[in-house]
């Protein structure tokens, strides 16, 4: 008998919720290769949970010839993820169809058998699915996210590293939701790895025993579809876009990095080229005459400090400059004239170097020193 309780309601309401918001990812308009990964992936997840939504439901019970359906793609997970990630920062990889063999060894490995007679799909069950195919796909899909996850996370942590290097705004496109998109996925993974350990001790656990994990998918699918269209429209700066041409700045070897880097950052003073609200490490290494990676080199052997904080430093001395002249125009109207090109990032950039909001320097600037 077919009866909806509480179990297959709670995961159906969860994948149908995920489901549309798939769709909608997938009509988003910036984005859209991230997006189109981000929305296969709760798709898949999605997959994963319907099995349990039907079989809480009675359908193996009424019709048991449904199972061996091609529900469990979980060898797609790990290459989402990073794809996902890759493709929100950088280009993705002109060839991604290798990442996607193992899993489509595992849908053949359901969808081949799944027309043949409930006997045989039993024996089969039997002898070589439970016993060795499936903890196959268990482990691999484990390995699968921890390293394609690693990967991921690697391409954060460096991303996070380029845009301090390379721009002076990165709050306003904070790659956050990039890291706890992924502390989400790896956590999920740790209690779905709890559960196969579980598993393994106590055969016995029949799929009631599973419903918490099922939740856990659940809850992912809705995670990741919420907070995924919330950041769907986020306008990531990408590596390779902002790659350019390098000119040549002379011969690299017994080089005085320090004493370069201070005639830059003269140029950089004398020239105002702090105002520029549009100023990266690329253009600026253009307006100087040399190229990026001899610029950023200088400048940290020159002052410790990363192309951000440099130039905002600069800004920001520049805003407290005209609040201690006493100058009455609204806080944005200077931040904007000192290069600031957002409220954000001119917040975030004067309380971590001046220690305070601007609206608390404004009331002490008669007494606060210029950092």
């Amino acid at each position: 008998m077919i009866r909806f309780g509480p179990m297959s309601i709670t995961l159906l309401l969860c994948a149908g919720q995920g489901i549309v918001l798939a769709g909608l990812l997938l009509r988003a308009r910036r984005n859209r290769a991230a997006n189109r990964w981000l929305a296969l992936l709760i798709l898949a997840v999605a997959a994963l949970i319907t099995p349990f939504i039907i079989g809480y439901a009675g359908f193996y019970d009424r019709w048991p010839r449904l199972s061996f359906a091609p529900f469990s793609l979980t060898l797609a997970f790990g290459p989402l993820v990073y794809l996902y990630t890759l493709s929100l920062v950088d280009a993705p990889p002109a060839r991604v169809w290798p990442h996607f063999m193992p899993v489509l060894v595992q849908f053949l490995a359901d969808a081949l058998v799944f027309p043949f007679p409930l006997e045989t799909k039993n024996w089969w069950n039997t002898v070589a699915h439970s016993p060795l195919i499936s903890p196959v796909f268990e482990a691999g899909t484990i390995v699968s996210l921890g390293l394609y996850g690693l990967a991921a996370w690697r391409r954060y942590r460096g991303y996070r590293r380029w845009l301090d290097d390379n721009r002076t705004d990165g709050v306003d496109v904070d790659p956050s939701w990039i890291r706890n998109f992924l502390i989400a996925l790896m956590v999920v993974a740790v209690i779905w790895l709890g559960f196969i350990i579980a598993k393994r001790i106590d055969p016995g656990r029949d799929y009631f025993d599973q419903f918490l994990l099922y939740v856990t998918f659940s809850a992912l699918v809705l995670y990741l579809g919420i907070a995924g269209w919330r950041h769907a429209e986020t306008a990531f700066p990408h590596v390779s876009r902002a790659r350019v041409p390098e000119v040549a700045a002379g011969v690299e070897k017994g080089r005085d990095w320090v004493v370069q880097g201070q005639e830059w950052v003269r140029m950089i003073d004398s020239g105002a080229h702090w105002r520029n609200p549009e100023l990266t490490l690329a253009v600026l290494a253009r307006a100087l005459g040399t190229n990026t990676a001899y610029l950023s080199r200088a400048l940290g052997a020159a002052s410790g400090e990363n192309f951000n904080t440099l130039i905002n430093r600069r800004r920001v001395a520049e805003v407290q400059r005209l609040l201690a002249a006493g100058d009455a125009r609204d806080l944005m109207a200077l931040a904007f004239e000192a290069g600031f090109n957002s409220k954000a990032s001119f917040n975030r950039a004067f309380a971590d170097l001046a220690g305070m909001s601007p609206s608390a320097w404004r009331l002490k600037s008669r007494k606060s020193p210029a950092i």
